[in-house]
């Protein structure tokens, strides 16, 4: 009996696991490819000597990159603050039923 419940729970701890895993994965992913990208945009605007044109348009992808990062970092604080919130309202719960 006791061991059919290890055998349970550390399967079902696995089958957890390996729902979560892949979207925080792909969620570095994507935050490792927009810092490629600015990098890629920086170290051509700085390899380049080019004309005046040319220029103008590496520092407009320059200034895209950084947006898209901007806005990456705004979600992901957002999300941060969420999770802050579900935490500090879990421990309330926890402790109301400790409590009780």
């Amino acid at each position: 009996m006791v061991g059919t419940k290890l055998q349970s729970k550390s399967s079902s701890w696995s089958l957890v696991s390996k729902l979560v895993h892949p979207k925080r994965v792909t969620c570095e992913d994507e935050e490792a490819n927009e810092f490629e990208k600015l990098d890629a945009a920086l170290q051509s605007l700085i390899n380049h000597k080019t004309s005046q044109s040319d220029s103008t348009e590496q520092v407009e992808n320059v200034q895209d990159c950084l947006g898209e990062l901007e806005s990456s970092i705004q979600n992901f604080e957002e999300a941060l603050e969420h999770l802050s919130r579900r935490l500090v309202k879990t421990r309330v719960s926890l402790l109301n039923i400790f409590n009780h």
